[in-house]
């Protein structure tokens, strides 16, 4: 029996080993993220420490400022921007702890620190006021700044928002590992490709439009130096409980949501429309967690019609 759990262990230990050894990767420089991935119109400006991307597209109209999700940056909102810039003055950036602007040096991930953030860059490119369209985590900071700062925000969109918690719908297993604190230096280190890919067909529903380039792009932002720890932080620190607030979003609301959402569920789409006053509901049919990124022309367009009315 000795024998027996001697070899059973050496042999976990081995497997262990080779998990380790073909999931291990390195974080991969700022400057080789940049040269790979920015526009020829990005941006950088200092701010709290952090060197921040951002874009501005588009020199006529209103501002529209875009919001990303967890693992996202603002390459979610390329079709948008195409669409957009001709009609608007649209302005997204990196949020902290994801694409090319990478960590918060301090390492505070909190909503506080979130809506501090995107105030901060507001009046730093001397907006004072705008539209604003966010995604996931990012409709979670969009509905939430509207509601903090009424006076800056005049109509917003909330793309498949994060808000309620999430009752009986399954958490996914790589949202439960980041709350561990003490496989951080594990989970900071080992990022299988297939993972990456998983969570990209995650939030896709149709996976004929998953291209290698874009399984690579969530990667390599993933691996940009600093930005697992900051995603762990940023799962670990963010909580929901402010689902009274959304009542106080006094602003015009166009909810647009996937109706296969495997992220946020669907049943969230008439919460957020029963709960905001002065709301619009738009189901697509057939569509994931990123209409923005899944159909683009169409969702931008919808938006549009949406500012127009």
């Amino acid at each position: 029996m000795k024998k027996v759990l001697k070899y059973l262990l050496i042999g976990l230990v081995g497997l262990f080993c080779g998990v380790v050894a073909t999931s291990w990767q390195d974080d991969i420089p700022v400057e080789e993220i940049i040269e790979k991935y920015a526009y020829d119109n990005s941006q950088f400006l200092e701010l709290d420490g952090m060197n921040v991307h951002y874009r501005i597209n588009g020199d006529t109209g209103e501002t529209v400022v875009l919001l990303h999700g967890t693992a996202s940056s603002l390459h979610t909102w390329e079709g948008w921007t195409n669409e957009l810039s001709k009609y608007y003055r649209v302005v997204s950036f990196d949020m902290p702890g994801f694409g090319i602007t990478g960590p918060e040096p301090n390492d505070v991930y909190t909503r506080e620190r979130y809506l501090k953030f995107v105030d901060d860059m507001l009046v730093k490119l001397d907006i004072d006021s705008c539209y604003m369209a966010g995604n996931s985590f990012g409709g979670y900071l969009t509905w939430s700044y509207a509601v903090a700062h009424p006076e800056k925000v005049n109509k917003i969109a909330i793309l498949d928002a994060s808000g309620y918690p999430r009752g009986d719908q399954p958490t996914p297993i790589s949202f439960k590992l980041q709350k561990m604190a003490w496989l951080k230096p594990l989970l900071t280190n080992l990022t299988p490709k297939s993972l990456v890919r998983r969570g990209v067909e995650v939030v896709y529903y149709d996976d004929s439009k998953i291209t290698e380039e874009l399984v690579q792009l969530y990667m390599d932002l993933l691996l940009r130096e600093g930005n697992r720890g900051g995603l762990m932080g940023k799962t670990m620190q963010i909580t929901y409980d402010y689902t009274d607030e959304i009542k106080q979003v006094q602003c015009p609301t166009l909810i647009m949501w996937g109706d296969s959402d495997k992220l946020v569920n669907a049943d969230a789409a008439p919460k957020f429309h029963a709960d905001i006053p002065n709301s619009e509901l738009l189901i697509y049919e057939n569509m994931g967690h990123v209409p923005m990124e899944e159909i683009p022309e169409k969702s931008a367009k919808d938006f549009m019609a949406f500012l127009q009315r």
